[in-house]
C-alpha cells in the first residue's frame, strides 16, 4: 500500500482551509490529518500529529507562519514546511527559506502545483515556483545591463556557465537534468557545482539556491 503523505493545513481563514481540502481530496497518496487557525495551533498540531508536511500561511494571528517554522522543526524534525502567501514578496521568500521552509507557494497556485509541491518536499526536495524564481534572475539581468550585475562586479566570481548551472539548481534540477539541459556530462555538472560551492563559500545545495535570493534583496 502506498504511503500516505500526511498534511496539516494552517491558515486563519476557514474558507482557505476548506478550499485546500477540496483541492487535495482527490489526490492519491495525500491525506489531510489536521488544521490550525493560527501559528500556535499549527505548532501544537504538528507536535501532536507529526505530519509529513505542514502548509503554513504567512499571515496568521499569535505567531505568523515564518515564526512557526523553527519551533515546528524542533518538535517534529521530519515535518517539512511549505509557506503559502497571497502576495509575492522577495523578503518573505528569503526569510521563509532561511527559517527552514522547504517550499514556497502562492495561494493562486493550481491544485496540480500544490500537489507537486507537497510531493516534492516530502521527497526531500526544495520547491519554489519557477515563476517566482525567474524574477530573481530577471532582476540580475537588469542589473547586468546597468553595469551593476555580478558579471560586471565579479563579486561572486562565477563564470557565465556557472551562473547557468546555478540558475538551474535554483529551479530544482538534478545534476543529471542540468547536464541534459546544457548538453554537458553529469561529471562536468558536478565539477561546476563544486566550483559554485567553493566560490560562494557554501557547503550545501540549499545554501547555493538561497544565494541568488539573497542577492535579489540587496
Amino acid at each position: 500500500m502506498e504511503h500516505q503523505i500526511r498534511v496539516v493545513i494552517a491558515d486563519e481563514h476557514r474558507l482557505i482551509r476548506d478550499g485546500i481540502r477540496m483541492m487535495l481530496r482527490d489526490e492519491k497518496g495525500i491525506e489531510i490529518v489536521g488544521e490550525a487557525a493560527n501559528g500556535l495551533q499549527a505548532i501544537n498540531a504538528v507536535d501532536d500529529l507529526k505530519p509529513d508536511v505542514v502548509l503554513l500561511d504567512v499571515s496568521m494571528p499569535e505567531i505568523d507562519g515564518i515564526q512557526a517554522i523553527v519551533p515546528i522543526r524542533q518538535k517534529s524534525p521530519n515535518t517539512k514546511a511549505i509557506v503559502l502567501t497571497g502576495a509575492i514578496d522577495d523578503d518573505v521568500i528569503f526569510k521563509s527559506l532561511k527559517a527552514g521552509a522547504k517550499g514556497y507557494l502562492s495561494k493562486n497556485s493550481s491544485a496540480s502545483d500544490l500537489s507537486k509541491a507537497i510531493r516534492a518536499v516530502h521527497r526531500g526536495e526544495l520547491w519554489v515556483e519557477r515563476k517566482l524564481m525567474s524574477r530573481f534572475f530577471d532582476q540580475e539581468a537588469v542589473a547586468d545591463s546597468q553595469g551593476k550585475g555580478p558579471h560586471t562586479r565579479s563579486q561572486d566570481g562565477l563564470t557565465p556557465r556557472e551562473h547557468e548551472v546555478l540558475s538551474l539548481l535554483t529551479t530544482g534540477y538534478t545534476n543529471k537534468e542540468i547536464g541534459q539541459d546544457l548538453f554537458i556530462s553529469e561529471k562536468t555538472v558536478k565539477c561546476h557545482v563544486n566550483n559554485i560551492f567553493r566560490k560562494l563559500h557554501v557547503t550545501r545545495r540549499l545554501e547555493a539556491i538561497l544565494y541568488p535570493i539573497g542577492k535579489g534583496l540587496s
